[in-house]
């Protein structure tokens, strides 16, 4: 899983977390996300999002890539 901290509307430097099969996570509002991806094998994902109006989504494309490995 990669976060950032957001910095009034810009993610600041992101962080990578290795998550385990069957662990739930909740990201707390205002904190930057990437996309759940993989590193091994095909994988299954259960996301439960937000209901109501406005954007619920929000890209941000940094500057330099960043390269995330095990």
């Amino acid at each position: 899983m990669i976060v950032a901290e957001d910095d009034n509307g810009t993610p600041k430097q992101p962080v990578a977390f290795l998550s385990e099969g069957g662990q739930g996570v909740n990201y707390h509002r205002n904190v930057w996300h990437g996309v759940l991806t993989p590193l091994n094998n095909a994988s299954k994902f259960l996301i439960v999002d937000r209901i109501g109006e406005g954007n619920n989504l929000e890209e941000h494309f940094f500057d330099e890539p960043y390269l995330v490995t095990i």
